[in-house]
C-alpha cells in the first residue's frame, strides 16, 4: 500500500478513537484480557461505522488487546494482507524474520510509514508488547467473521472472539 493509503488508514484510526463506542470496546477487551489466559483477544469494527475514505483493498478492521510481556505467538494469514498500528504501549515486532520497535499512532517523532506494519500474505509475525497491555487496529484485504491463523510451525489454529 503506497503512502497516501496509509494517510488514509491513519485518519480512520484518528476518526476511531474520539468514538465512545470505540473506547468501550477497547475496555471490554481490557476485561476480557484480565479474566483470560490468552496472549491477546479481539473484536471486529463494522466497516461501515468509520466515518473516513478507506483504500480499496481494505475490508475488515479489528481492534486487538495483546498482553504485556507475554509474545503473541507467531502465525501467518494466508490470504490476507494486514495493516497495524499500535495504539499505546512500546514493544517490538517480528515480520518475515525482520524485528523491529513498534512505533505508537501519536510518536510525533515519527512518519505515518513507520508507525504502520504492513504485514504480507502468509508472513510469518509475532508481537512482544512490553510494561504494559498494547492496543492494535488492524485493517485486512478480507472481510470478517474471523481470521484464520496459521500457527508459524504448529499447524491451524484459530482465534476466538473478542466480542
Amino acid at each position: 500500500m503506497d503512502a497516501s493509503g496509509l494517510e488514509e488508514l491513519h485518519v480512520a484510526v484518528e476518526w476511531l478513537l474520539q468514538q465512545e463506542s470505540f473506547l468501550r470496546a477497547v475496555q471490554r477487551l481490557r476485561a476480557e484480557l484480565d479474566g483470560s489466559q490468552e496472549p491477546f483477544v479481539w473484536t471486529t469494527v463494522d466497516l461501515d461505522t468509520i466515518r473516513a475514505a478507506f483504500p480499496a483493498p481494505i475490508q475488515s478492521c479489528w481492534i486487538f488487546l495483546l498482553r504485556r510481556d507475554v509474545p503473541s505467538g507467531s502465525h501467518y494469514h494466508p490470504n490476507s494482507v494486514q495493516h497495524m498500528i499500535a495504539l499505546n504501549g512500546r514493544g517490538r515486532s517480528n515480520v518475515g524474520g525482520v524485528e523491529r520497535t513498534i512505533i505508537p499512532f501519536w510518536s510525533a517523532r515519527h512518519s505515518i510509514e513507520e508507525q504502520w506494519l504492513v504485514i504480507g500474505e502468509a508472513i510469518p509475525h509475532e508481537f512482544f508488547p512490553e510494561a504494559e497491555d498494547m492496543a492494535v487496529v488492524s485493517f485486512g484485504r478480507n472481510p470478517p467473521p474471523a481470521p484464520l491463523d496459521f500457527v508459524a510451525q504448529q499447524g491451524v489454529r484459530a482465534v476466538g472472539s473478542g466480542s
